[in-house]
């Protein structure tokens, strides 16, 4: 953990018209799920005077959780995945707690307000949790893509990736997306948080340390082309 090739496509007369046409359509959607990475040392961090929210007990959590529910509704959680690279090895930045409490890691989250989009969500995060400027965000979150969604059935701990057949209103809807990250930025994040870049390969599967949204993320962003930047 560190702390702070395109492909060829056929002619189309190789095909048929069916084949050419669904070629058409693979390729577009390849183009467009190319992620371009720049090195983690491009990045640097400072910290603001503001403190992180410490983590709740699980018995709080509920009881916030089910206060918002009732309050308005279907709780939506966004959560971003910013990625960079190591000698061509793909790191997710991360947010980490000081080392005077429980160790923790997440991505960058915000619960959106009742009449909030998505996409104004983003931009608020990456203002208020990750400390761009605002002009800076409203760019960089033009390109995002949903890469997994997650549902909490009630209010307790658990989530998954579905929604439990016996369930008909979940209580949260998690929705991670991947944000492309300008070539050089500073992130300002709170001052009792760290930010550190963990590269897949030890994330995957390691739920112990990292929850299963992120241990579940080298699965998701697998289906991504990258362009490794120098």
């Amino acid at each position: 953990m560190t702390s702070f090739v395109a492909e060829e496509f056929s002619t189309a007369d190789e095909f048929p018209n069916e084949i050419q046409s669904y070629s058409y359509r693979r390729e577009r959607r390849s183009l467009s799920s190319v992620i371009s990475l720049y090195p983690v040392n491009n990045y640097s961090v400072r910290n603001s005077n503001n403190e992180d929210t410490p983590l709740l007990c699980d018995y709080k959590q509920s009881l916030k959780l089910r206060e918002d529910y009732e309050n308005d509704g279907m709780i939506r959680t966004i959560q971003a995945v910013l990625l960079s690279h190591q000698n061509s090895i793909v790191h997710v930045l991360l947010l980490k707690n000081g080392l005077s409490q429980p160790q923790w890691s997440k991505l960058p989250t915000v619960t959106l307000y009742p009449d909030e989009n998505e996409s104004d969500g983003m931009k608020r995060l990456m203002v208020q949790v990750m400390g761009f400027e605002s002009e800076t965000a409203e760019v960089i979150c033009k390109v995002q893509h949903v890469v997994a969604k997650w549902w909490r059935p009630n209010f307790e701990p658990p989530i998954y990736p579905y929604i439990p057949s016996h369930i008909t209103k979940p209580k949260e809807m998690i929705k991670v997306f991947t944000v492309d990250l300008p070539k050089h930025a500073v992130f300002t994040i709170a001052k009792n948080s760290l930010l550190v870049a963990a590269p897949l390969f030890e994330i995957y599967d390691n739920t112990h340390e990292y929850g299963p949204i992120i241990a579940s993320l080298p699965h998701v962003l697998g289906r991504f082309n990258y362009l490794y930047n120098p």
